[in-house]
């Protein structure tokens, strides 16, 4: 008799438990893409300062070199501006080049994250 009641609950059990896992599995996917676009964003960033940095370079060609690094990273549609400015940290003259971006949360559809990272480099003395 218990057998009989049992009939058919194994397609059910897969149908109930696979919903989870592929949600599970989808989430780990987009956790993996927002932390691959951060450190595309923060490497080149940190690229861009040291480009800029150097004692022959201007800032425009620094932004450039970003604006190029992300795009070939990760596309340019994600990255809403570049900015370079001039600081010192500890009496030294440094570049510090700011990235923001616009990071879909959940696939291309639904809310989008507002990230931004910086990279930063001590300038050459000519």
């Amino acid at each position: 008799m218990i057998g009989e009641l049992d009939r058919g609950s194994a397609p059910v059990e897969f149908s109930l438990v696979s919903v989870l896992l592929v949600a599970v599995a989808l989430s780990v996917l987009q956790v993996a893409f927002i932390a691959h676009v951060r450190a595309v964003a923060i490497d080149s960033a940190i690229a861009g300062a040291a480009y800029a940095a150097l004692a022959d370079a201007s800032d425009s060609e620094g932004v450039a070199r970003t604006k190029n690094l992300l795009a070939l990273g990760m596309g340019s549609n994600l990255v809403r501006s570049v900015a370079i400015v001039d600081s010192a940290i500890a009496g030294r003259r440094s570049t510090e080049v700011t990235v923001e971006l616009s990071v879909p949360m959940i696939g291309p559809w639904l809310p989008v994250a507002e990230m931004s990272v910086r990279g930063r480099a001590f300038r050459e003395v000519p």
